[in-house]
């Protein structure tokens, strides 16, 4: 088989080259040792901690947001390498930067719930204490380190394997839409907006299932019932309104791509409110120990929520400047969590290898 044509089988599979499977392996390794430290230290904390203390309650918003952010990770890494999507890959890259730094943060966040537990309890069910020596923190810090260490040498790793799919990516590009330099911007910013959607889906949820359990201490007690409200009804709005907006970005429906932006700014100014009351003087007390993390949720919710609505915006100027046709190729699987179509991808690379045969036969 020609070279060309034999990469181009090669790249219709997912997982199809080493690196590829270098990645994914990486992502799968992380995913299962973090979830595995994760549901240790929540199964330590439940144990010796067996009554309902605010200063505790951190730790089931710990562990779902942990476990939430590496099934997601490693969806979201499949779904880069499927779609043959660099950038993707390096958004996956910065994800788990973030995943480090709320890592970190847990050391502190527990440290303070524990060395505060520590003056209303002698024990700590099998522990003779809940911080100092011997205690249930060291014990659990062991398990913090862990985490850290593994998502830092993932990182360092995953930079490391994104240079190599850059070029290996860049034959799928070029099959895509061509040598053309604009054309490349129009679709290279396509695939930064439908990857940004994917992490907004993530942090937007997350932070919502942090509310959700403790409304009384994460609202302000005169509006407890309404913020209550929105964000039960943001959950299922939000990846209807993502769905919505890859779908509109990727159609070049103006009218639906409008309507989806103007919802980000709502988005965005919910997480603004939502930011700036855990500052307010009645939350001091409200949040107790669970401020760090849903400001941190918070944050990168807002940072990316920006950032997509302006990449948004380009591709909504992008729109009738060809990339549709691109779109509309078979081969393309940069769509939002799409399952590109093998049969018709392989039909139309029969046709293609027969045509270039025929081309070659007239001029031969």
């Amino acid at each position: 088989m020609d070279p060309m044509a034999k990469h181009g089988e090669r790249a219709k599979r997912a997982l199809a080259t080493g690196t590829e499977k270098a990645y994914m392996g990486i992502a799968a390794a992380e995913a299962i040792i973090v979830s595995a430290v994760a549901w240790a230290y929540f199964g330590l904390v439940q144990t010796n901690v067996p009554t309902v203390d605010p200063r505790t309650r951190t730790v089931p918003v710990y562990i779902s947001n942990f476990i939430f952010a590496q099934l997601f990770s490693v969806a979201y890494v499949y779904d880069a390498l499927r779609a043959r999507n660099f950038i993707q890959l390096v958004l996956h890259a910065i994800f788990n930067l973030m995943i480090l730094i709320y890592a970190c943060l847990q050391i502190s966040q527990t440290r303070t719930a524990l060395s505060a537990l520590q003056g209303s309890a002698q024990r700590c069910g099998n522990f003779a204490r809940c911080f100092g020596e011997g205690s249930l923190f060291n014990t659990i810090l062991g398990l913090f380190i862990v985490t850290p260490i593994v998502v830092g040498f993932a990182t360092i790793a995953y930079a490391f394997l994104i240079r190599r799919l850059v070029q290996q990516f860049g034959w799928a590009e070029f099959r895509l839409v061509g040598a053309s330099p604009e054309m490349k911007r129009i679709h290279r910013e396509y695939q930064t907006l439908v990857s940004l959607l994917k992490l907004l889906f993530f942090f937007s949820l997350a932070f919502c299932l942090a509310v959700i359990p403790h409304p009384r201490r994460l609202s302000s007690p005169k509006n407890n019932t309404a913020e209550f409200v929105i964000t039960i009804i943001a959950m299922p709005l939000t990846p209807i309104v993502i769905l919505a907006c890859g779908y509109a970005v990727r159609k070049e429906n103006m009218p639906l791509m409008i309507a989806c932006l103007s919802m980000m700014i709502l988005g965005l100014a919910y997480f603004i409110y939502k930011l700036t009351s855990m500052f307010l003087p009645y939350a001091t007390r409200l949040y107790i120990n669970t401020r760090i993390t849903m400001v941190l949720f918070a944050s990168f919710a807002i940072l990316i929520l920006i950032v997509t609505f302006i990449y948004g915006c380009l591709c909504l100027s992008n729109f009738g400047k060809g990339l549709i046709e691109a779109h509309r190729n078979p081969e393309n699987k940069t769509s939002l969590w799409s399952v590109g179509s093998s049969r018709r991808a392989k039909e139309s690379s029969e046709e293609g290898r027969k045509a270039e045969h025929g081309r070659l036969v007239v001029d031969s």
